[in-house]
Parts: C-alpha cells; structure tokens; sequence
C-alpha cells in the first residue's frame, strides 16, 4: 500500500503553473484520503506531531472491536499519547510502539513495523502497526495501518512446528535429505544430518567425487549403474548401498529417490537416505543364529542316532543271539539265572531308550507340568552323582501355555547340562517363581564360571 500511494500521490502533483499551485497543495491531500478509504485495513492519517487528521472506517471498527478509548479513533487526538494509553497491549509494549512510530514523524526513520498480541480479544489476536511517512508540498504526514495477521502468523507458525518436527524425526531415525545433479552424480544439497551420521565436514559432500570415492568398494558400480538405469525409467525407486564413514564404520542406506526430468530427461534426483545399518546388522546376526541353530540341531540328531546306533542296537543284536543260543540249548541248564541275566539287559536298555526319549522332549511336560518336569530333571542329575541340584520354586500356575513350559524348562535343561559339562561344579542352584505375572528362573552353580566376552561364548546360542 506505502509503495501505490507514493506512486499515486507523487503523479497528482504534476499540475503546474503559479495559478494552480493553491490546487495543487489540495489534491494530494484529498487524494490522500481516498485512498485510505479505498484500503480494507484500518489507516489513520497523522500531521507530523502525531495528531488524528483522518481515519477510515476500519480503523475506527478495530477500535471498537478491541475495547480502545474513543480517543483511539477520534479525530484531533494524539495518537501518540492514545496508543501509549491503549489497554490492547502491555505497557511496555504500548510505549515501545508509541516510540518507534515517534521516530517516523520526527523524520529519524522513514517507515516502522511491529506486531503484538491483543490484549482485549477472546481469542487473541495478533496485530500488525505499520507506520509510513510522506513528505506533501508544506505538510508531512504519517500513515498508520492496522491489521490482523493472526491467520497468516499461525499458517506461518504451523510450518515452522511442521519443519521442526521433520527435523526432530529426520534426526532421531537417521534420515538425511539430498539433491544431485543427474549428470554429474555431485550432491547439489544434503541436510546437516549428514555431517552427524558420517563425519565429513559439509563442503566435502559438494565435491564432484564425494560419491564414488565414500561408496563402499563392493557397491561402487552397482550403485552407480543402477541409479543411471532406473533415473532413466523411472520417476521414483528404491536404491541401497553402503558407504565409508569418516570414522572407517559401514554405513548401510536405503534411499528413496525421485527424479526431476526437463524435457523428458533427468535433470535433477533427490531423495531421503535412511540408516538401516542396524537392521542389517540384526539380519545378519539373525542369519548367524540360524545357520547355528541349525547345525546344533542336526549334530543332536547325529548324537541321538550314533547312540542309538552304536550302544542300544548293538545291545539288542547281543540279546537276540543270547535269546538264540537259548533256544538251541538241548540240555536242561540253569536258565533262571540265564533268563534273570537277559531280563537286566532289558531292563537297561529300556532305561537307556527312556533317557533318550525324556531328553527329546519329556512326557511330564505334557502330563504333569512345568513343576513336575524340573523336579525330574533335577532328581535324574543329582542321582547320577556328577552334581547335586537344589531345585527352590513357588507360585507357578497350573496353566501356563505350552510355548512358556517347553521354553523355561529346555532353558532350565541346557543351563544345568552346561554346568554339568563345563563349570566343574560339585553343587548348583535352580530358583523358579510367579512375580507380578511373570515366571523369573534362576541357575547358579559353585564352578568355574566363564569369560562373557571370549570366542567359546560366540560360538553358542
């Protein structure tokens, strides 16, 4: 508005002559004027002491409006004095706005702006004041404006929260943005986030060969070629690769990009890069622990076929000839203690088939119960000799799920067969008990114990 009044004011003052200077003098005045009132916002028009000469009807609504003293708005009132008076702002706010439109009329500046917030509205409102100054032939006068900006200002504000939050997650979850130029693969833009994730300083992501110099040696040239074909074909895709931190650390990216095209071809990429290094870790260690897991598994059934094999069959193909020989026997011979001697052997080797189907998955588990299982555990140990076991438990409930009683009770097997085979432990210690909903175990022995961190604790799972 200050700019099309000088400019309107500036071409009525064209007339000349000695005759029509008095007309002259008038019509940027009147033209002043009508100009205000053409203007939504509220306008008064000030002399160069701060005195009210014109106001339009906005300015004398937002007056009403926002509660202020007649004066505000009356004409002949100094402004000044009013706007110091003025109960839509604190005082030290009043007199600071006072201060600077002061400096427009005294000449010492040529415009002012500021906003507040209105006192006197429910809801509060946020006002601006801009004052302007014009210098008219023998007169000097000093436009005010008032104008609600509350909309603008919370658009503006609601940007500025958006941005930062944005930020604020782009920084949590290690995301960095980017911009290329497709020609030259050279990073046009990247967001400071790229500095905290890989340590170089930010100047180095502009060099023309940051790229391919940081990419990881074995992704180099699948990266680099997979960009170029689907840049070419695509608007959007996906493209992952690794690169070289500062720090000598590997850095997995998953990238979402988009292509700007000028004519038909790319011209610009850019997208978000997001850390996935940690997942892949956990892939990686996941893989691991399978490939693991399963050559656990498989050398337990080799275990629980070889002794099948080599023990159990070999005692049954001894017994079937002894049953044999027994039946060829023509004299009468003492086969109580002959048959009383096979009976032994029965005996064992059913004993020995018990074990083996008890370690595969005991029966009490489904019949009796985590409690019962873990007492029979405990008992089949100490009564071999080789460790004494202390079993204390309390509070398990009768229904847990199938999942939890094979869980706890096959963590409870391993821990005991790991003191057992590794601690050289006389005595252990296993405590079950229900606390606040959840079943904590505890297996303690008097052995050795280990190092968490050497290579033997790597290997197991």
């Amino acid at each position: 508005m200050v700019e099309c009044l000088e400019h309107e004011l500036t071409n009525s003052c064209s007339v000349t002559g000695a005759a029509r200077y008095e007309y002259c003098e008038q019509i940027p005045e009147l033209y002043l004027r009508a100009m205000v009132d053409s203007y939504s916002s509220g306008v008064a028009v000030l002399d160069e002491i701060g005195t009210i000469l014109y106001v339009n009807r906005p300015w004398r609504e937002f007056a009403v409006q926002h509660g202020l003293r007649a004066d505000f708005y009356g004409v002949g009132h100094n402004y000044l004095e009013a706007r110091r008076r003025a109960s839509d702002a604190l005082v030290e706010q009043s007199e600071a706005l006072a201060e600077g439109i002061n400096q427009v009329l005294m000449g010492r500046e040529t415009g002012f702006q500021e906003e507040y917030l209105s006192r006197n509205s429910i809801p509060r409102r946020w006002i601006r004041i801009h004052a302007a100054r014009f210098d008219l032939p023998r007169a000097v006068r000093v436009l005010v404006t008032h104008e609600d900006v509350t909309e603008s200002r919370r658009t503006g504000e609601a940007r500025h929260i958006e941005a930062e939050r944005l930020q604020r997650l782009l920084n949590v979850t290690h995301v960095l943005t980017w911009e290329a130029d497709f020609a030259t693969s050279r990073f046009t833009s990247v967001s400071e986030q790229a500095v905290n994730m890989f340590g170089y300083p930010a100047e180095e992501w502009y060099q023309s060969d940051f790229l391919p110099a940081h990419l990881h040696p074995d992704d180099r040239e699948r990266a680099i070629a997979r960009c170029i074909d689907c840049s070419n074909a695509q608007d959007n895709f996906e493209l992952e690769y690794r690169m070289i931190a500062k720090d000598g650390r590997v850095v997995w990216l998953h990238n979402l990009v988009s292509v700007i095209r000028e004519d038909g071809r790319p011209r610009t990429i850019q997208g978000f890069a997001i850390d996935v290094t940690a997942s892949k870790l956990i892939e990686a260690t996941l893989r691991d622990l399978s490939g693991r897991l399963i050559h656990a598994q498989e050398e337990e059934r080799r275990r629980v076929a070889r002794e099948l094999h080599d023990d159990v069959n070999q005692r049954m193909a001894l017994l079937s000839i002894e049953l044999e020989q027994l039946g060829q026997v023509a004299k009468p011979l003492d086969l109580h203690r002959r048959l009383k001697g096979l009976q032994d052997q029965v005996q064992e080797i059913s004993a020995d088939i018990h074990r083996l189907s008890y370690k595969l998955h005991p029966s009490q588990l489904d019949h009796l119960g985590l409690a019962a299982a873990v007492k029979s555990l405990c008992e089949n140990l100490s009564a071999k000799g080789t460790i004494k076991v202390e079993l204390q438990q309390s509070g398990l409930p009768a229904n847990l799920s199938k999942d939890v009683t094979l869980c706890v009770f096959r963590i409870t097997q391993e821990a005991l067969g790991n003191c057992v085979r590794h601690s050289g432990a006389e005595k252990a210690r296993v405590m079950i008990e229900t606390i606040s909903n959840e079943i904590h175990l505890s297996v303690s022995d008097d052995g050795c114990g280990f190092e968490m961190d050497s290579e033997t604790m790597k290997k197991g799972l």
